[in-house]
């Protein structure tokens, strides 16, 4: 064989190779469809991924600290939903109020959303002071009904600073439900569901809803892939084999290429699917690229087949397929090892799994398109009998030239005649390009993914006009020891961040647990907006804490604080997520925690803006290595093709002028190298090449088969080579073109500078690089005997190398795993049969009751809670009960921690239910005592998981709020008793729609209670544990309430009980309490 380009003898292995093919179809078909059918039968299997999370390797530092604090505070990226009212009252009407309710309880029954998690007026509650002391009072509980009480509500919610601009705009016109979820790669479904509930959800009049937020733009962003994708690839193909069928004036050409791109698009994606690696945004391109590579390699071997049958009308298809093949193995083969390079340049210099594997599917596609091309092509030219139309062996008769022919006359002339101008002028071009490259700026925001009357971008607006914002940026602030939260220097140290990061452009708005204590101590001293600060003292701090847990959920402040005060969390809303805006702020705050927190307190950046930043600060720096990577890769596949270094140079010429022009309309445009545009340059080197290898290929050839006549060869060059180089160029770039209609806009971008990268590859390969060949003369053109007469060897190990890189590649690619989930199945006990029951459930009721609980008692009580993630806080109390006939008192003194060491809690139960009860709290960092205002049955007590009224209970049974059954007894030889609550609104007042109750006969004490919510799902559990007597009266020693729903747990521990010893009535008074122990 010759050099690139030039036939082989007809005997050759080459030869004998097609002619195998040809003669036996069904050798190379039959396991090609084979190996098809595989893998588009994995296809189903392949997932998507849209989070902006994906742009990040696992193994980043920056996501693996975002995954420790979302671990930490229970922060994702939530679903918002904006209701926004256009009335004069804005949101602050009773019937809006209740549909922000009725949301907000709908939102919560979703599969894949945190109901613990979600946030409105519905679920939170106001630090407000009278002269009784704090009161934690639910927003919307009651439901205010009248225009005094919505008023009324009104002036508290605009009085509580942490609300106003984070959950409610400050003029009232909005308000939001922030939903947190459960699995953020399922939020393409939730964000689905939300938009049918919110549909099928009957609005007040003037009331409007938007769902925005990181969560939502990746959902609705799954649904823009999928609209994309079925929409953009059918009609890139066509486009494409329209234009090949109006070129070759037959349809068989377009149905091999058809055959091509199911091949290549099929198989690259089913081995992606395969892999279990998913679909990403950027992903959308892919198959686009690979029905271009594919189609280049069809139009060029039916255009070299058409134009032999058309030489050569009278010789047999066999010889036409074989003599085509034969010649144009090689330069189809130098091309896809060229394209492929390309594309792995893209691989090894993206630091994005995206980027990464789209260069890597992009090369396999491009092996396939090859491999398929050379194998299965040829057999189904034979087996479609094609033939070339009887107008083109007329023209070639006749000398005729079409539109493409003068066309290509054109530049044939501009070579021919302004070769030095041409050069200096495309010189000038590159300059001015490479000028413009450098003023290119990295850019991306995912909103502007969209285009900007689509509703998740009307929604984005809606939030940054009416809130602090959608974009999120976290600082956590680490201290060195439990509790070092408490220290007022550090709380100092976290106000000072805040008034910081205030003055920042962009930064919105800030909250942290610091605004919190500064409300609390307002409210504690009379309102006074003066009073709106820090506490002075550690202990006032944490008896700021235990004051607040009286009626507190135990899960309030998870996303201010770890469980133990170590760590906190200071949450800044931004109203702008784009790179340019969002730099500036982070960079600066980095420089502010590295000057100010140093030594014990730590700090350090998280949430999502900082994510954004820094997978979008690698776009540039990958992109340059990309682009290097690509050229070296191709230079050194072309080098070693063309066995000259400099022919390697040669190639790059078209591509390096075509990518400096790029930058120049980037520049002109507006444009920024984001998601989208940043990978244009791996792209245009990798299709861009071709026509250079096809150039320098076939001028090689057409100089040797001519000898020294130059024009000859040029004529001859435009008349086929660059007539197959302007179909290709038009299928192409016409199918890149489709992208420019992507309802992502980016990819619209990509599709713009793809499409003229193309162009300007074409125009400067059949130009620019036949005008400096022209001047130049290079050696390996014209020079003799410095090219060896066979290449076989040589490219044989070229692919041998390419293969075995290529197998490495696939090993060393590691697919996002998708670990399966594990399903909890409820647990279930076996129910041994029991003996039929003695009682009935009032007996069993009035045993339990009639059980003696002592006149009084005194015991140290240990409080233990425990957080989902296994971190617990303790204190410890000294506790004093007696009962003056049917009322009951309690008293109990905190003796640890320290830090509320002397405080005490007094309580008078009355047995009326009509009459309030009375508490009394002392906190001796304000030396005060403070009556609190009584707290409803079903709050939480000190912020543990019993409720008020599972307090004053101590094991006994209602039967005034609950109706009674006996149920199948669950544990053997007990009674397991059903209850369920008398009336909807003691349900609601005790929190609980039903409890079981297993019952143990042997001392008719309650020994386990199962409670479902009002939603009846299972809520909580208690075990009662080490029972027995003390002073002749059975007594319960330890006490478990797990909350199923929240993963967290209290454990009552109670040591040294006492019923003999006279508790003095004196102790359950208000002077007792400032006198302690």
């Amino acid at each position: 064989m010759g050099r690139p380009g030039q036939p082989s003898v007809s005997g050759g292995r080459v030869a004998a190779v097609f002619t195998a093919l040809v003669r036996h179809p069904w050798w190379a078909l039959l396991p090609a469809t084979v190996v098809l059918v595989l893998a588009l039968g994995a296809l189903p299997e392949l997932a998507k991924d849209t989070r902006s999370d994906a742009f990040l390797a696992p193994d980043n530092p920056a996501l693996l600290y975002r995954d420790l604090v979302r671990e930490r505070f229970g922060l994702s990226d939530p679903l918002l939903i904006a209701l926004v009212a256009d009335g004069p009252e804005g949101i602050y009407r009773p019937d809006i109020l209740q549909a922000v309710a009725d949301i907000t309880a709908a939102v919560k029954t979703l599969p894949n959303v945190d109901a613990n998690n979600v946030v409105s007026l519905a679920t939170e509650s106001l630090i407000t002071g009278d002269e009784f002391g704090i009161e934690v009072q639910p927003i919307l509980d009651p439901m205010p009904a009248t225009a005094a009480e919505v008023a009324a509500m009104r002036a508290a919610v605009e009085d509580f600073p942490l609300l106003v601009g984070s959950l409610v705009a400050a003029g009232g016109e909005a308000t939001l439900v922030v939903a947190q979820l459960v699995d953020e790669a399922d939020s393409e479904t939730t964000y689905r569901d939300i938009l049918q509930l919110l549909a099928g959800q009957p609005l007040p009049p003037g009331l409007t809803t938007h769902v925005a937020g990181e969560g939502a733009i990746a959902g609705y962003l799954g649904a823009y892939i999928d609209a994309d994708a079925q929409r953009l690839n059918p009609l890139a193909g066509l486009i494409i084999l329209s234009i090949i069928v109006l070129a070759f004036r037959r349809l068989t050409p377009a149905l091999l290429a058809v055959v091509m791109i199911v091949a290549a698009v099929g198989i690259s994606l089913g081995i992606m699917a395969a892999l279990q690696i998913p679909f990403f945004v950027i992903t959308n391109a892919l198959p686009v690229i690979l029905i271009g590579i594919a189609v280049a390699d069809t139009i060029h071997i039916c255009s070299h087949y058409f134009d032999q049958q058309a030489a050569a009308p009278q010789r047999s298809r066999e010889e036409l397929v074989v003599a085509t093949m034969t010649e144009m193995w090689l330069p189809v083969t130098l091309t896809s090892l060229t394209t492929a390079a390309g594309f792995l340049g893209l691989y090894f210099a993206a630091e994005m799994p995206p980027f990464r594997y789209f260069g890597l599917f992009a090369a396999l596609g491009v092996a396939v398109a090859w491999l398929y091309t050379l194998l299965v092509l040829p057999p189904l030219i034979m087996l479609g009998r094609m033939q070339v139309h009887q107008s083109f062996i007329n023209r070639r008769r006749q000398g005729q030239v079409d539109v493409a022919g003068r066309l290509l006359a054109g530049c044939a002339w501009l070579t021919r005649r302004g070769a030095l101008p041409l050069v200096l002028i495309c010189a000038l071009l590159a300059l001015a390009g490479g000028w413009a490259g450098s003023k290119l700026q990295v850019d991306d925001d995912r909103i502007r993914l969209f285009h900007s009357d689509e509703a998740i971008v009307r929604a984005d607006r809606a939030i940054n006009r009416y809130f602090n914002g959608s974009t999120t940026l976290d600082i956590v602030i680490e201290t060195a020891e439990p509790e070092g939260l408490f220290e007022p220097r550090v709380l100092r140290k976290i106000e000072a961040l805040q008034d910081y990061a205030g003055s920042l452009p962009h930064v919105t708005g800030s909250s942290s647990i610091v605004d919190y204590l500064k409300q609390m101590n307002r409210v504690l001293n009379n309102n006074e907006s003066a009073a709106y600060a820090l506490p002075g003292s550690r202990e006032q701090v944490a008896q700021y804490f235990l004051l607040y847990s009286f009626s507190a959920d135990p899960a309030d402040f998870q996303q201010e604080i770890d469980y133990d005060y170590r760590s906190a969390n200071v949450r800044l809303t931004m109203n702008h997520g784009g790179y340019q805006q969002i730099k500036p702020v982070v960079e600066a705050l980095e420089r502010y925690l590295a000057s100010e927190f140093q030594g014990e307190v730590r700090a350090t950046l998280s949430g999502r803006a900082s994510l954004n930043y820094h997978w979008v600060r690698n776009i540039g720096e990958s992109h340059l290595a990309g682009l290097l990577i690509a050229l070296v890769l191709v230079w050194a596949v072309s080098s070693l093709s063309f066995r000259s270094a400099l022919a390697g140079v040669y190639t790059l010429v078209p591509v390096v002028v075509a990518v400096l022009l790029v930058y120049a309309f980037m520049v002109l445009r507006g444009m920024t190298l984001g998601v989208g545009t940043s990978m244009f340059a791996a792209v245009a080197i990798g299709l861009g090449v071709d026509f250079a290898i096809h150039t320098i290929s076939r001028l090689r050839y057409l100089y040797k088969e001519n000898g020294a006549e130059e024009q000859q060869m040029f004529t001859q060059f435009y008349a086929t080579t660059g007539r197959a180089l302007l179909l290709n160029v038009l299928a192409v770039a016409s199918g890149f073109g489709v992208l420019i209609v992507s309802q992502i806009s980016q990819l619209s971008d990509f599709g713009y500078i793809v499409m003229l990268s193309m162009g300007v590859s074409f125009l400067a390969s059949v130009t620019l690089l036949p005008a400096l060949v022209k001047l130049l003369r290079p050696a390996f053109i014209y020079g003799t005997g410095t090219v060896r007469r066979s290449l076989l060897p040589l490219l044989f190990k070229i692919l041998l190398v390419v293969a075995l890189a290529a197998t490495w590649l696939f090993q060393s690619a590691r697919a996002a795993e998708v670990e399966p989930g594990t399903e909890t199945e409820p647990s279930s006990t076996e129910t041994e049969p029991g003996t039929e029951a003695e009682l009935c459930a009032e007996e069993v009721v009035t045993r339990v009751n009639a059980v003696p609980q002592g006149e009084q008692v005194t015991r140290e009580l240990l409080f233990r809670t425990t957080d989902k993630h296994d971190r617990s806080r303790e204190r410890e109390t000294v506790s004093y009960r007696r009962f003056f006939g049917d009322e009951r008192r309690v008293v109990l003194f905190f003796t640890a921690p320290a830090n509320i060491r002397d405080t005490a809690v007094l309580t008078w139960d009355y047995a009326d239910p009509a009459r309030e009860d009375d508490q009394w709290l002392y906190l001796p960092a304000l030396r005060k005592v403070r009556r609190i205002p009584a707290s409803e049955r079903g709050d939480y007590f000190l912020g543990t998981d019993f409720s008020f009224e599972d307090m004053k209970l101590d094991g006994k049974l209602s039967a005034d709020d609950y109706h009674y059954s006996l149920a199948e007894p669950t544990e053997p030889g007990s009674y397991t008793l059903e209850a369920v609550p008398v009336s909807e609104a003691i349900a609601e007042e005790l929190g609980y729609s039903r409890t079981l109750a297993v019952v143990d006969p042997a001392h008719w004490i309650v020994t386990r209670v199962d409670f479902w919510d009002l939603d009846g799902e299972h809520l909580k559990t208690l075990h009662a544990r080490d029972i027995r007597q003390v002073d002749g009266i059975w007594t319960r020693h330890q006490l478990l309430m797990e909350n199923h729903q929240t993963g967290h747990r209290t454990e009552l521990e109670f040591r040294a009980v006492d019923y003999r010893s006279e508790v003095n009535e004196r102790v359950f008074t208000q002077q007792a309490l400032r006198r302690g122990l």
